[in-house]
């Protein structure tokens, strides 16, 4: 039967000191817990962020090594040309002698196998 007191009422309805200490208990390991995975997502950002900063720094040295080695190839291309100018300049002058080393031969035949193979940008002259 309800009791009449009013101080009785108010007890009644309030939940018991333990049952609250219990929610108070879930609700703080809840916390801990998300409190824990904010932790490890935080220490995985950051190697995230340590693991892209090293894989741009590697790019950037990567394509730096590429743009040197352009230009090393570049420059052996010239040379490579250069001295193709010079062997044919030097097979044209030749030409007009009566008797040819076997070397003047040779020397014609690797710079048209260079030439055909593609090695050679500039294309010889009066071939």
């Amino acid at each position: 039967m309800p009791s009449s007191d009013p101080k009785r009422r108010e007890t009644a309805t309030l939940p018991d000191r333990d049952d609250l200490m219990v929610e108070l208990a879930g609700r703080l390991e809840v916390l801990d817990g998300l409190l824990n995975r904010l932790e490890d997502a935080e220490r995985q950002a950051a190697d995230a962020s340590e693991h892209i900063l090293r894989t741009r720094r590697w790019q950037e040295d990567t394509v730096r090594t590429i743009q040197e080695e352009r230009a090393r190839m570049r420059q052996r291309q010239r040379a490579l040309d250069e001295l193709a100018d010079h062997a044919r300049a030097a097979l044209t002058a030749l030409a007009h002698q009566r008797s040819l080393p076997p070397e003047v031969h040779e020397l014609a035949v690797e710079l048209q196998v260079l030439d055909a193979a593609g090695f050679l940008t500039r294309r010889g002259r009066g071939r």
